[in-house]
């Protein structure tokens, strides 16, 4: 519970209610003991705290129990969300460094006026920030002119954690981070998969900085990189910015699923690594993912820079992060390899067409695989996709599992088999 969002918040009570309020809403049954444990604070802070909780949300919630252990349920799940929200309205940190981002420039008498808070609250607001600034991504905040300092890149990857991680927002920012999730970029197809979203949220936080007059460094030593990525994203984007933003915007909105593909893999890693004429065997996928993530690192560090340490720190801070990126890589390819994607198309009453569901759900899970419902589309790598039918059609397209119109249990066991 050190995220990010944890730290923002100031005030000690509003920040020990929402690690609760995540713990009881994450186990909906839980026993008071397990509570006191997760949430490391002592039992009669707990049970105080409870009742307050149950006092403030009043009938939005449902919250029973005693001394022994609590039940959570929702009554008002929007009503719940309204009041939560609310609890922020006194963390005035999030409102600055909101300010912060949109470049305003105050002193701190000017920012206690801002903030309707006194100049002493201030002092300790901007004594956090500091810490949360220089211990997660190396940037200070300037202490006369208020201004953020350190490697842009570490900046805008503060700017990006700040708008589009955290789980919620005063209310007083509520539009404006909605506007900054709206994406509106038309992204054409292309040789390389870029994720929309992706794509949307760092060129919003781009043109935020480039306006404000800062920018990422120029690579002249690496101009036949920079050029080959600023080409794979004019390829599919149309956007007004200096190359070497091309390049760094590229590499952020790649989306990974799509070098769960060996093919990919090989092909990214002979268009982009720093050593040029690579060549692999057909069948060769020996050492592919490590050299896959190596030149994304190796590109991220040349087009997007992180913040400049010690050679030593420097050296294991980028092992850890190709290890972290490896690990993440192999977990999500299992998870695609044992994940197969169902269109149906059946017919019938609802009844029926909901029970087919259901027992088709069942019989791959005995199996060991994932089932998600999804229209037929580009799907990345291993994925499978598969239609179930209880439609009498005469030609039955390929990947397509016919059942009888009114079909037993056992012959959709029996067809899901031979399938699997």
């Amino acid at each position: 519970m050190d995220s990010l969002f944890y730290q923002l918040i100031f005030h000690t009570k509003t920040k020990r209610w929402f690690q609760l309020l995540e713990i009881i809403e994450e186990n909906e049954h839980i026993l008071s003991q397990k509570l006191i444990d997760q949430a490391q604070v002592a039992r009669r802070t707990i049970l105080n705290d409870v009742k307050e909780i149950k006092d403030f949300f009043c009938d939005t919630i449902q919250l029973i129990g005693d001394e022994k252990g609590y039940h959570f349920s929702f009554c008002d799940p929007t009503g719940f969300y309204k009041k939560k929200q609310a609890l922020l309205e006194e963390e005035k940190l999030f409102l600055f460094v909101d300010q912060l981002a949109a470049g305003k420039r105050l002193r701190n008498y000017q920012w206690a006026q801002y903030l309707s808070v006194s100049e002493a609250a201030i002092g300790r607001m901007k004594r956090l920030l500091q810490i949360i600034l220089s211990k997660s991504y190396g940037v200070r905040l300037e202490t006369k002119t208020n201004q953020l300092k350190g490697e842009e890149a570490a900046i805008r990857q503060f700017l990006y954690d700040f708008y589009f991680t955290l789980p919620l927002y005063p209310n007083v920012l509520t539009d404006h981070v909605r506007h900054l999730h709206s994406g509106k970029l038309i992204v054409h197809q292309g040789t390389w998969h870029l994720d929309r979203q992706l794509l949307n949220q760092w060129l919003k936080l781009t043109k935020l900085r480039i306006d404000q007059g800062y920018s990422l460094p120029e690579r002249k030593d690496q101009q036949v990189l920079q050029t080959l990525l600023v080409q794979a994203l004019d390829q599919q984007v149309t956007v007004k910015l200096p190359e070497p933003e091309k390049a760094a915007l590229f590499l952020l909105a790649l989306d990974e699923k799509q070098f769960l593909n060996p093919l990919t893999q090989k092909a990214f890693i002979q268009t982009f690594s720093p050593g040029t004429g690579l060549r692999f065997l057909v069948r060769s996928t020996e050492s592919l993912t490590y050299q896959l993530f190596e030149t994304l690192l190796s590109l991220m560090k040349t087009f997007f820079q992180l913040p400049v340490m010690s050679q030593f720190s420097q050296e294991l801070d980028e092992q850890a992060h190709l290890l972290a990126l490896v690990n993440r890589y192999l977990a999500e390819k299992h998870s695609y390899i044992h994940t197969v994607y169902v269109t149906y198309h059946l017919i019938g009453p609802q009844a029926l067409r909901s029970w087919i569901k259901t027992e088709v759900q069942k019989c791959f899970a005995q199996v060991g695989l994932h089932l998600i419902e999804a229209a037929i589309g580009d799907q990345f790598g291993m994925v499978r996709h598969v239609c179930i039918t209880n439609r009498q059609i005469e030609e039955v397209p390929q990947a397509t599992i016919r059942l009888p119109y009114l079909p037993s249990s056992r012959a959709i066991v029996a067809a899901l088999t031979e399938y699997v």
